[in-house]
């Protein structure tokens, strides 16, 4: 991998890796990004690239901060820092195993795997990764304004000021706050983890992911042989009445230390497109939406980081050709095919059907977990190739019907009108 110290990730996403042409230069145009998340980050990063006189507005203190979510980065490539455990970067896993159960019982049957290489992936300690940009960012001129949250006055204000606002704030965006149209967004997960304390030599470095035939999955995240990231999440409409219970039981059963429930975190994963793509850009305003703000993540998964990142990059990319109202159809057009085998494969679990996602975690093995969710064609081609797999998703109903509302662009996002 070539190091991040000699070639900005950015420059390289502009097919410029060597400076920006003299017509491509923002100085004097002011951006304002709102939330210091990982999209904000590469946002502030990239206008910064641009000359923009960028300001970061983050509402916790970096120092303090306590992240303990989107550990698992599987395309670190994109991130301008060393890859070190001091910017949190602490585990360059070799591959991600994800199994499928028959259940979550004592009576489930292991009903397939797969193995995916990760040539770009790391387990981090997320916080430090947040830390260690923001420090970069403000080295390089960004004006990083952490500890400070943004009102809906405050907001107005600094639309009214900036030449761009980039709204990074998560889901809901602070955008939709402000127009009273939360409800835009749909296709939630909620996840509870935790870094425990064990023995996991014999996991370590590679990490774990498991679908034990309900809609969500659990995780162990190893960042040495002794310290892991455990967790377990659910469709939002599929909660469990206790959710530390549900998680204490999942460790239990796969045998990893159960935390504390004081160490415990509990967040919201979106699983996307749960926007309407129309939605990402507010010419009449200067707005343009990034990461979770954006609606965007991995339907199947809720992966969501890389994502954030490189729609923060093609948000700059084309703010620099000064063509933001090809924003919504681009991000939408480069995330389609990701959504559609997302989509199509969740409907297994929906459907209570672990023997058919445990075939396709077996015909999609060996591809690099980063291309299977960012270039799927290769996980698409191989499925074309098991005619016994085929003919079973075309006797399922549910599967057919996922596919056929996937290729006709039938997402889950809310239509909400925008506001008059």
């Amino acid at each position: 991998m070539t190091s991040d110290a000699e070639q900005d990730p950015f420059r390289s996403y502009l097919g410029r890796p060597d400076g920006l042409p003299a017509d491509r230069s923002h100085a004097g145009q002011t951006a304002t990004v709102i939330g210091g998340a990982m999209a904000g980050l590469a946002a502030a990063h990239a206008l910064n690239v641009l000359g923009y006189e960028t300001t970061l507005y983050e509402r916790q203190a970096y120092d303090t901060k306590r992240v303990n979510c989107g550990e698992a980065m599987t395309d670190v490539s994109s991130i301008p820092l060393a890859k070190t455990p001091e910017n949190g970067f602490v585990n360059h896993t070799p591959e991600f195993e994800v199994q499928v159960f028959t259940g979550d019982t004592g009576e489930r049957r292991l009903a397939g795997s797969g193995v995916f290489p990760s040539e770009h992936g790391y387990i981090t300690d997320r916080n430090l990764v947040e830390r260690a940009w923001a420090r970069e960012l403000d080295a390089n001129g960004v004006d990083v304004r952490e500890n400070t949250g943004i009102s809906k006055a405050d907001f107005a204000r600094l639309c009214a000021e900036s030449d761009l606002v980039v709204d990074a704030t998560g889901q809901p965006a602070l955008t939709s706050k402000v127009d009273g149209t939360t409800t835009e967004y749909s296709g939630r997960m909620t996840a509870i983890n935790a870094d425990v304390t064990g023995d996991f030599s014999h996991i370590y470095p590679r990490s774990v992911i498991l679908f034990e035939n309900y809609l969500g999955y659990s995780w162990v995240f190893p960042k040495t042989p002794d310290r892991a990231n455990v967790g377990i999440g659910w469709a939002e409409d599929k909660l469990p009445d206790d959710y530390m219970a549900a998680f204490e039981n999942a460790c239990e059963r796969n045998d990893w230390p159960v935390p504390e429930r004081g160490a415990a975190n509990i967040y919201t994963i979106p699983r996307g497109p749960s926007l309407d793509p129309s939605r990402v850009y507010d010419p009449d305003r200067s707005i343009v939406r990034v990461g979770d703000a954006a609606g965007i993540a991995n339907r199947f998964t809720g992966k969501g980081i890389s994502q954030a990142v490189e729609s923060s990059y093609l948000m700059a990319s084309l703010a620099a050709r000064d063509d933001l109202a090809s924003y919504p159809q681009q991000l939408y057009s480069r995330m389609r095919s990701e959504y559609r085998l997302a989509y199509v494969v969740r409907g297994a679990l929906e459907d209570g059907r672990p023997d058919i996602l445990g075939d396709v975690m077996d015909a999609v093995s060996g591809i690099d977990v980063e291309a299977v969710d960012r270039d799927p064609r290769q996980a698409f081609g191989r499925l074309l190739r098991r005619p016994g797999l085929l003919a079973r998703l075309a006797t399922n109903r549910t599967m057919v019907g996922r596919l056929y509302r996937a290729y006709t662009d039938q997402w889950e996002y809310t239509r909400t009108p925008a506001p008059q």
